[in-house]
């Protein structure tokens, strides 16, 4: 199936929103960790806009979106401010969400986004800001009518908006996984796409190729799977192609992704910024950050990526692929490093990690995953296949159940009988007898 439908070409946009790791909300101290599922258990009195409180800014979170935005390398605002965004949702106790606009923590830039043939596309970052977390509204729960669990207001959220560079499915399916990755390495959020902590909606429009006007945009709202991402946009492309075809116009309007029926279903007009009658929060005065203070968070960035990808390529002589594949989880990335440095078999570690111990890791619950296996434990058990100690198929039986335990190689070999006979003499002694 064609990503885009002929004589049209995509333009795609990401708004990715990514749930802050820290201890309290953005405005209150409420607690941000969900230890339970109760409903309006974690809403303070700021989150629940209860009259005569006023809000305070969770230092942790502005330290988070400035990490996020020295690691994509981009301009890091020396005042930042924040704007009440007004509309109307049941699930909005203020009325009004308290976001940032005209001066955001983190300034446009660029994010380098890595193909799977091979190539890197410029996606550009039109800004990235902070802001509160609405509540959540749940209709399945009662037959006549909507309930409302407001845990989730004032949580933190750093939501990143790219412009409309992306120009199929796949590419927004990649734009997507690697953010998601980035944020998980940078420990700003746990990237868990099943519970809600990162999402993403996507502007979808067309235009014909080589013109740079495109048509209405569409806003796919709250996609929470690579898959639904790349189902709903390749539906709704289509969609569109189908309505401009046959001479009619596609409106401006928010729609839904259903897995059920693998299409978009609407849910509302979709507001103007103008609508939103942006103002600056007269409760929370600008804020000034120092040159010292970015400096600090900027020098106590880990290894990033991109990075770690080109000397894998250098220094480790791996595919590009198998280099990206790597460095898609920090603590996969950190195991081969550090089992290459006991077994300087680089090409036998990377195959293991990435066949062998994902398959093992993928029946774990899911992200985030972190490996049981030792870099002791996974160098010895490359050793003793190269050695011919044991055989591939040993090895990899070898490798389950040292996921499940902290064994010694060697004594489990010996204990289990697992050695291959590599004398050839007792080989056709053997074979002779039988």
């Amino acid at each position: 199936m064609k990503e885009v439908a002929p004589n049209w070409e995509a333009v795609i946009g990401l708004e990715v929103h990514v749930q802050l790791n820290t201890r309290s909300k953005l405005f209150s101290r409420a607690s941000n960790k969900r230890t339970t599922t109760l409903p309006n258990q974690s809403a303070g009195l700021v989150d629940l806009a209860y009259p005569g409180t006023l809000p305070v800014l969770n230092r942790s979170a502005l330290e988070l979106a400035i990490r996020f935005g020295a690691a994509i390398n981009s301009p890091i605002a020396r005042v930042c401010s924040f704007e009440r965004k007004n509309y109307f949702y049941p699930d909005l106790p203020k009325g009004y969400q308290i976001s940032q606009n005209s001066q955001p923590i983190v300034g446009a830039g660029v994010f380098h986004l890595w193909l799977e043939d091979g190539r890197s596309k410029a996606v550009r970052i039109s800004q990235v800001h902070l802001e509160e977390d609405a509540g959540k509204s749940i209709h399945d729960r009662l037959s006549n009518a909507t309930v409302l669990d407001f845990n989730r207001a004032g949580t933190p959220l750093l939501e990143i908006v790219t412009e409309p560079d992306l120009r199929t499915p796949t590419e927004a399916v990649a734009c997507f996984r690697q953010l998601r990755a980035l944020v998980i390495w940078l420990d700003l959020c746990s990237g868990r796409l099943d519970e809600g902590p990162m999402r993403c909606d996507a502007n979808v429009s067309l235009r014909t190729p080589g013109r740079k006007e495109y048509t209405t945009s569409v806003e796919l709202k709250n996609i929470n799977s690579y898959k639904f991402l790349e189902k709903g946009l390749q539906y709704e492309l289509e969609r569109q192609a189908t309505l401009l075809s046959n001479g009619n116009t596609v409106e401006r309007e928010t729609r839904s992704y259903n897995p059920a029926s693998g299409r978009t279903e609407s849910m509302r007009r979709k507001e103007k910024s103008e609508e939103y009658r942006f103002f600056p929060d007269p409760d929370l005065p600008p804020i000034p950050i120092s040159e010292e203070f970015i400096s600090r968070i900027r020098s106590s960035l880990p290894e990033l990526p991109a990075s770690m990808r080109d000397r894998f390529v250098e220094k480790y002589g791996l595919a590009p692929d198998i280099a990206y594949r790597l460095t898609l989880e920090r603590s996969r990335a950190e195991l081969f490093e550090a089992t290459v440095k006991l077994c300087a078999a680089p090409h036998e570690a990377a195959n293991w990690i990435l066949g062998e111990l994902t398959a093992i890791q993928k029946t774990q619950p899911s992200p985030p995953r972190k490996t049981s296996v030792s870099a002791k434990q996974l160098a010895l058990l490359i050793t003793r296949v190269k050695d011919g100690t044991i055989s591939s198929n040993t090895g990899k039986e070898l490798l389950r159940t040292l996921w499940e335990t902290n064994l010694d190689i060697d004594e489990v070999i010996k204990t289990e009988d697992m050695s291959q006979i590599s004398d050839s003499d007792q080989v056709e002694l053997w074979t002779k007898t039988v």
